[in-house]
């Protein structure tokens, strides 16, 4: 049964034979009935209806967006002599429910004007595949030089199954039919139902495709003229690598999706996707914030339309500061021998983000992300030797029947496990018995755990064949116990490892990769309530490389290092010196009060005092 409705769905929607029937959920075994009303948190149930009813918005004159009237919000942009489309929309029907709402708002404008150009923001199929409903035969499509390739390896490629049925479970597309706000008459109201939506989008139409291929693509920053308007198109990377943002100069309007949406950033999905950069966003956004926009609009969400260039250069540096935020305090934990999940609690969103509307965790999650950062710098392993050995399904629920029976702590249970040589199960829960005990290792539990995740650390170094494993499992149990000559190796302290550089590496290091490690390593608890601007002029760079640049801009702003920012205001004080010098600053080879002693920094317009204030916000 699994298997007819997985292939029912999967032709229904991606061969766009026929719509979805209504997903009627079974009863499960000894229940008399299935919830007819799902509730849904107030939250994500007003945050739907805000999508309703469908409408055409006007950005300014000659830009309009439609909302609601499917999974994207098409964008329209008249010019003197045609129109311009950005993401005409899912489907054949999808496209053509946006293409009726902007006739019947714009005075039948498709009957009047042609479609000159097609614009795709990327590759994602509810923006792409509605483009033959808005095309004449002289329209040009338009999208990223990557967007075919990336269609292919991202979609249509070895893991569409796995895609595929994770986009359908994500969007709620079982349940479509069972609406939370539904047309009654001719107003919207809330009905009883399951779906609500999924932040993003409005109600899905799917059905047949109508992708066009692009018979222009994008490769690098391109200034065009389409229909009478100027348009730029500025190849950028966040959910995908093939993104392009549309800026209209004239109108001061950049259009954008796959980058910032109205929801906490998900820098990874539930339905499957690689591996992003989460800084591949952050520098997205600070490419969106230098051009100074006053109208932002995004192609998904019930409120597409930010008005205003300081209400959009907040939002666009919200949304950037969170990803960053999240990235560098993880890599910074991660530095310091820290698991993700020790992580989650640690890291704490600064205060104006945490109450941001604008990042509420209702698509993605900071807990996800956190997450995904980890294993996007890491890997899969977090440095815990228990993770070495990944359970089987089976595995775990036996293990946790084991548990179940018999009395006794987690720490007798481990015993217990290793005595019937079940090594992996012991090691797992002696370690739970020390996370549980932590507050008190001087008990009897914490103690037996400790002697006996020591023993199962052993006995598994000596039966596996793996060398990696056995080599992390021997030094961490020397680590524990104490064994290591700390005066030779230091854990936990990124300071000195990055102190340990050597003179070669620190001579050829670029500066981006320096500002890198600087902002990773800001204390955040110290910097959160800061926002100071600083100048760093270096004073050797132009005599080696006329062309390099020699003046940074270093804004400490609420929790984050920004090296220079849009806009950045006047700089508090300047830092003079040499880069090498700068560098060992940075990699905490020398003091900022023994390179001020010697005269290696020199301060314009402050004090040494405020430099090593400055310099003290970095562990």
């Amino acid at each position: 049964m699994k298997k007819l409705v997985y292939l029912v769905v999967l032709l229904s929607l991606f061969a766009f034979a026929a719509p979805v029937a209504a997903y009627e959920p079974p009863d499960p075994p000894g229940a008399p009935y299935v919830p007819e009303n799902v509730p849904v948190n107030p939250v994500l149930l007003e945050q739907y209806k805000e999508m309703f009813p469908p409408e055409v918005l006007q950005v300014t004159d000659g830009v309009w967006v439609a909302r609601g009237y499917n999974r994207d919000n098409p964008a329209l942009i008249e010019g003197t002599d045609g129109l311009i489309v950005v993401d005409p929309g899912e489907s054949i029907g999808a496209a053509e429910a946006g293409k009726a709402a902007f006739n019947a708002a714009l005075n039948n404008i498709f009957d009047r004007k042609p479609v000159k150009a097609i614009i795709y923001t990327h590759h994602h199929d509810c923006h792409v595949n509605g483009a033959s409903v808005y095309a004449g035969e002289n329209t040009e499509i338009i999208g990223h030089v990557n967007l075919l390739s990336n269609m292919y390896s991202e979609w249509f490629g070895q893991v569409f199954p796995s895609r595929a049925v994770g986009g359908l479970k994500m969007a709620g597309a079982l349940f479509l039919d069972a609406p939370v706000m539904k047309l009654v008459g001719d107003e919207y109201q809330e009905v009883p139902g399951w779906y609500a939506g999924y932040t993003l989008g409005g109600p899905q139409i799917f059905g047949k495709e109508g992708f066009l291929p692009p018979t222009k693509t994008i490769g690098e920053d391109t200034r065009m003229t389409l229909a009478g308007v100027d348009v730029e198109l500025i190849p950028v990377a966040g959910e995908t690598a093939d993104v392009l943002f549309v800026w209209l100069p004239n109108k001061k309007v950049l259009i954008e999706i796959a980058i910032l949406y109205e929801a906490f950033p998900a820098i990874s999905t539930t339905r499957g996707s690689r591996q992003r950069d989460p800084l591949d966003y952050v520098n997205s956004l600070k490419v969106g914030r230098s051009l100074n926009p006053e109208y932002l609009v995004a192609l998904h969400g019930p409120n597409p339309i930010t008005r205003g260039a300081d209400e959009v250069r907040k939002l666009l540096t919200d949304f950037s500061d969170a990803i960053q935020f999240l990235n560098d305090q993880t890599v910074q934990y991660l530095n310091r021998g820290f698991t993700p999940g020790e992580m989650e609690e640690l890291i704490v969103l600064p205060p104006h983000l945490a109450s941001s509307p604008y990042l509420e965790e209702t698509y993605g999650s900071k807990e996800w992300d956190v997450f995904h950062i980890f294993r996007y710098y890491r890997g899969l392993y977090t440095g815990e030797v228990r993770d070495l050995f990944p359970q089987t399904t089976e595995s775990e629920a036996r293990m946790s029947e084991f548990l179940s029976k018999g009395g006794g702590d987690l720490a007798k249970k481990a015993q217990k496990a290793f005595d019937a040589g079940e090594l992996e199960w012991a090691l797992r829960i002696a370690d739970d018995a020390l996370v549980v005990n932590k507050d008190n290792q001087k008990s009897k539990a914490y103690e037996d755990a400790f002697e006996t995740k020591k023993a199962a650390m052993l006995a598994l170094a000596e039966q596996t064949m793996n060398s990696q494993a056995r080599n992390m499992l021997l030094s961490d149990y020397l680590l524990m116990t104490d064994q290591v000559d700390t005066t030779r190796f230091h854990f936990g302290d990124p300071r000195v490892a990055f102190a340990s550089i050597n003179a070669t590496g620190v001579e050829l290091m670029p500066m981006s990769t320096l500002h890198r490690i600087m902002a990773v390593n800001l204390n955040a608890g110290k910097a959160i309530p800061v926002d100071e601007t600083i100048g760093l002029q270096l004073t050797d760079i132009k005599k080696n490389d006329p062309e390099a640049p020699d003046h940074y801009t270093l804004n400490v702003r609420k929790g984050i290092l920004e090296v220079n920012p849009p806009g950045a205001g006047n700089e508090q004080f300047v830092i003079n010196t040499n880069s090498l010098t700068w560098k060992e600053l940075v990699l905490y080879k020398v003091g900022p009060k023994t390179a001020v002693g010697d005269g290696r920094v020199e301060i314009s317009g402050g004090t040494p005092e405020s430099f090593y204030a400055f310099m003290d916000l970095f562990r």
